[in-house]
């Protein structure tokens, strides 16, 4: 460092010398400088003309996803050039710069390109950063997103982008809610029907269980004292649940993110169907064990169409498991029931913090209810590291595999 400090003057003194020379040129040599610049000024303007007509139609197609007119022209590329060969829901496609990418590589009538950020390292591989309040020193930052930097072909004029990382989450109706099972028994000492609101809090829900692609940018852009240990997951399993992290790893990227843990009485507040929705101020909350129904004896064990519900462990030889199986709640959460298990944090019952429906259990099994929780130590994906009340699963499983949501609170 000291010797590169000792180049900075000389260099400089360089750099200054060539700067009045060029200009003594251009003042002695050149009769058509008033010319010259206005044909420079159209240029300019030109170039950026394009650039935010560009910047214009990216941001169209970073918020339609899958929708987006380009994506079907360039789909059998894009998941050849990511090893993708197994279905999965497009809609993650929103806010996600594998399109964008791809959109670059395999379409030639793009008349600008991507150009990759420099890094400290110079090894960064990606197109882009992923921004947050906690690796950038852009002043104003409010949402965590990605920066791209897209290059005008004819003028090579340069224009950063910043895409906000917020097509993912669903806004939290305000009204009253309740959380855990429906007490059918009159509230005493030992029972309590707990019931908040929301009125005061804006509170946004990842929509999803967080993706592998995800944490391969935060072991990119996170910082590495966090993200130790953690190996990039790719291929097929990009738009599979992370589901190898241990409950402080979850903390640590969902604060990466800006955000935290999804709380229990919030997840229960996304999945119970409100008996009206138009009632934001119920005098009860009845709650059926089902996001699909207000109806508690609706569900069938044994119906064939169960699958199409939730993903339970009779769904295993008729279709993989993929994330986003089971359909939204009404307030518009997927995999609120079924898929792998998934953890929370529990302010009210710090024991009960986890989804355990999932494949693991049949259709049968009376986990697979919304507000009814088991334990998970956070540390590790053996058995020994739950606690199902004694309800465990029929079968010997050797690890587990737990996912995680984030969700976040604005004013």
């Amino acid at each position: 460092m000291k010797e590169f400090k000792s180049y900075i003057v000389p260099l400089l003194t360089l750099s200054l010398c060539a700067v009045l020379l060029t200009g003594s040129w251009f003042f002695y040599l050149k009769k058509d400088i008033p010319s010259a610049k206005s044909d420079q000024f159209i240029q300019d303007k030109e170039a950026l003309g394009r650039l935010l007509q560009n910047s214009s139609e990216i941001q169209k197609m970073w918020t339609e996803g899958e929708d987006s007119r380009v994506w079907g022209t360039i789909k059998t590329e894009c998941l050849r050039q990511f090893k993708i060969t197994s279905p999965f829901d497009e809609s993650l496609l929103r806010c996600n710069p594998m399109l964008l990418e791809c959109n670059f590589l395999f379409n030639p009538k793009l008349n600008y390109r991507l150009v990759k950020p420099e890094t400290n390292n110079g090894n960064n591989l990606k197109w882009y950063r992923y921004l947050t309040k906690s690796n950038s020193a852009h002043v104003g930052l409010e949402h965590s997103g990605f920066l791209f930097t897209i290059e005008d072909k004819l003028s090579h004029k340069h224009l950063d982008l910043f895409l906000a990382d917020q097509c993912q989450e669903v806004f939290l109706q305000k009204r009253i809610y309740a959380y855990g099972e429906e007490v059918i028994d009159k509230p005493s000492e030992d029972i309590e029907d707990y019931r908040f609101d929301n009125f005061n809090q804006n509170i946004y829900i990842d929509r999803h269980l967080v993706m592998n692609s995800e944490i391969n940018d935060w072991i990119d852009f996170g910082n590495p004292n966090f993200t130790k240990g953690l190996k990039k997951i790719e291929d097929d399993s990009l738009f599979m649940p992370a589901s190898g992290l241990d409950y402080n790893q979850m903390e640590n990227y969902c604060s990466f993110k800006g955000k935290q843990i999804l709380q229990a009485h919030y997840f229960d507040a996304a999945t119970f169907l409100p008996s009206d929705l138009t009632d934001t101020t119920p005098n009860k909350n009845n709650r059926s064990p089902y996001y699909w129904t207000k109806k508690k004896s609706e569900f069938k064990s044994d119906s064939l169409d169960n699958c199409a519900l939730f993903y339970a462990e009779e769904c295993q030889e008729k279709k993989r498991f993929q994330l986003n199986s089971s359909g939204p709640s009404w307030a518009g959460v997927l995999d609120s029931m079924g898929g792998i298990f998934e953890v929370m944090r529990n302010p009210i019952d710090p024991e009960s913090n986890l989804k355990a429906s999932s494949y693991y259990f049949n259709f049968k099994s009376s986990w697979h209810k919304l507000g009814f929780r088991a334990n998970w130590n956070g540390e590790g994906f053996e058995l020994r590291n739950f606690d199902f009340l004694g309800l465990n699963p029929a079968g010997a499983i050797d690890k587990f595999k737990v996912g995680f949501r984030c969700m976040r609170e604005s004013q």
